[in-house]
């Protein structure tokens, strides 16, 4: 399969870097996908005139994908192509990246579960994103669009790209800019999955921040999020839930 397309639609064949100080815009981004969903939500509830009832999960999902797609407009929009090759260095990845990033896929399972326990024992419950219905065709199409395709490149071109890479450019060490984002990535997370939620999706979120780091890429990031997400949603909905 040739994705050189890719690549290359991200600038990402690169041989040097520039700067790159984007931090509101990769924050506007996040908030972009939030402020897509709650409209798409607030939509559902004018038309059906059920205030307060449970949205279908393809209207959250469906909005979701639809957020992620603006909010990696609104990057492509906002950046020039000098900050898009500091920004988004996604290349083809070694071996050893591909080698690191399946060791990672159950390790980062095991800590969101770890981190989800912790947040147990601080008197927090996780908010349940798996009480959908696979078989359900519209919603098997809203899930897959949403986390499964669109979620997981956007979600790391905003937080492991241009945020980390703004931090990075504001002076921030990596390791200090690989924290932050892996704050704010959870942090994002509060809506959906609530306090328990942060705790489980920060644990999770060390793995593709050391991946982009060790590698200067985000394809094995963006693999293991893809793979992760594939798990969460998907095999882990059908088999288990």
């Amino acid at each position: 399969m040739n994705v050189d397309w890719l690549f290359e639609w991200t600038g990402s064949k690169r041989s040097e870097t520039s700067a790159v100080d984007r931090l509101w815009t990769a924050l506007g981004a996040a908030t972009l996908v939030i402020a897509v969903i709650f409209v798409g939500i607030t939509g559902y509830y004018a038309a059906v005139g059920e205030a307060g009832a449970e949205p279908p999960t393809a209207v959250v999902y469906g909005s979701t994908g639809l957020g992620f797609i603006l909010a990696g407009a609104l990057l492509w929009w906002r950046l020039d192509e000098s900050e898009r090759l500091a920004a988004f260095p996604l290349r083809r990845p070694s071996r050893t990246e591909l080698i690191w990033t399946l060791a990672f896929v159950p390790l980062g399972v095991s800590a969101f579960v770890g981190g989800e326990w912790m947040a147990g024992l601080l008197g927090f419950e996780m908010v349940s994103f798996y009480d959908y219905d696979l078989t359900n065709p519209v919603t098997l199409l809203a899930v897959l669009f949403g986390p499964v395709i669109v979620g997981p490149f956007v979600e790391e071109l905003v937080f492991r790209g241009a945020l980390l890479s703004s931090l990075e450019g504001r002076g921030w060490s990596p390791v200090a800019a690989g924290l932050g984002s892996i704050t704010v990535f959870a942090g994002y997370h509060v809506f959906a999955l609530g306090v328990a939620g942060v705790f489980a999706i920060a644990a999770w979120a060390i793995f593709p921040t050391v991946l982009r780091l060790r590698f200067d890429n985000l394809t094995g990031a963006w693999l293991l999020h893809l793979c992760n997400n594939v798990y969460a949603y998907v095999i882990a909905v059908y088999f288990v839930f």
